[in-house]
């Protein structure tokens, strides 16, 4: 099959999904009019274009990208067009025309970008209803679709993009990260999210770690990640006096992403929204117990008390007295470990997830035969 994949490409889930499209023997064509470094993978034809990013120019320049993107596709012939970012490379692929299309929103285009003003709203709607199918990754995020665009709900196909379970896995034998930090007796806290965005909750987490240090003072952290915000972040825990029990890893790619979560003994995330997030079904598939924002799409996957913990979202001290209590457990670490590694082999193994979205493609194919695909 010719996928035509539509997207910023500036990150590892679009790397996973062109390798994989790639390795099941899928002709894949990676379009992308994002001004930004892109993932390359070997063996996908890459066509970049420096348009600038949406809404930061005029919105007719939006249309000169979908007319120059109707005649690249008219030129590849590709038999579906797959489109992520809502807001900009979604919004190209709708106003272009093509079909046979699947729209794939990645979180914030439909939980965020729509409730900040009514372009954003219109843009949305009108992405959502021009593709010929729409998957997403939490139920949560389905019925926000549903709702914003009015489509009917078996328009939607839920599916977690789920993670390599060779990688994400339970390592054996004594952690090097542990060793080289001068850690090996403390108990770790990891989170592994962006520093881009305030949303991932940084500042809430930081600001709970006085009060869990002072109950447990062999508690050690370590971020993992980069991004713009880095900076503000290390002056805040300046400010706390914590430089000695923090560790700033910054980015990792997914091979060591798996030694630092084995490194750890608690994964938290405290953002204030998200879909499925692929941070936290990384953590569980290295058993770990988890502690996340009590929001609805970390609640299809985390029980309060089952298998972590669910906390309310900006809520600093009971944040900290639910990471204390969880800390002073660890009898429940092992348990509640076991049981998320069961529910990522379960629902989250990207092996398997990928061949529904190959289902999804192949019915749009079949559907579309016959008629014109642009």
């Amino acid at each position: 099959m010719k996928i035509a994949y539509l997207s910023r490409g500036n990150n590892v889930y679009d790397r996973r999904f062109l390798e994989k499209m790639l390795e099941r023997g899928h002709k894949v064509y990676f379009i992308s009019y994002h001004p930004s470094e892109k993932v390359k993978v070997e063996g996908v034809e890459n066509y970049f274009y420096n348009y600038p990013v949406m809404f930061r120019f005029p919105f007719a320049r939006s249309f000169q990208v979908a007319f120059h993107l109707r005649k690249l596709l008219k030129q590849l012939g590709p038999d579906v067009l797959h489109t992520g970012w809502i807001p900009d490379h979604g919004f190209f692929g709708a106003l272009c025309g093509f079909h046979p299309t699947l729209s794939m929103p990645w979180g914030s285009d439909i939980l965020i970008k729509p409730k900040e003003s009514f372009m954003e709203r219109i843009i949305t709607r009108f992405t959502l209803r021009r593709a010929d199918k729409i998957t997403c990754d939490a139920e949560f995020v389905k019925k926000e679709i549903v709702r914003i665009s009015g489509c009917l709900s078996d328009k939607v196909i839920v599916f977690p993009w789920g993670i390599d379970l060779k990688t994400f896995c339970p390592l054996d034998g004594k952690s090097v990260i542990r060793e080289n930090l001068g850690w090996q007796d403390k108990k770790i806290l990891i989170m592994t999210r962006s520093m881009d965005k305030p949303l991932y909750g940084h500042e809430t987490f930081i600001s709970a770690l006085p009060a869990i240090i002072e109950k447990i003072p062999d508690t050690r952290i370590i971020l993992v990640g980069d991004g713009l915000l880095k900076e503000k972040i290390k002056k805040q825990v300046v400010a706390l006096n914590l430089e000695n029990y923090i560790h700033f890893a910054g980015w990792i790619n997914e091979g060591n992403m798996a030694e630092y979560l084995n490194a750890a003994d608690i994964y938290v995330s405290v953002s204030i929204s998200d879909g499925t997030s692929c941070s936290l079904l990384e953590a569980m598939a290295c058993k770990l117990p988890v502690v996340v924002t009590d929001i609805p799409a970390n609640r299809e996957w985390v029980v309060d008390g089952i298998n972590g913990y669910l906390v309310p979202i900006k809520d600093v001290n009971l944040l900290s007295s639910t990471i204390i209590k969880i800390l002073k457990n660890e009898q429940s670490w092992e348990s509640f470990g076991i049981k998320n590694r069961k529910i990522i082999e379960t629902k989250a193994d990207w092996e398997n997830n990928f061949s529904i979205l190959e289902e999804i493609y192949t019915k749009l194919v079949d559907s579309n035969s016959g008629g014109s695909k642009n």
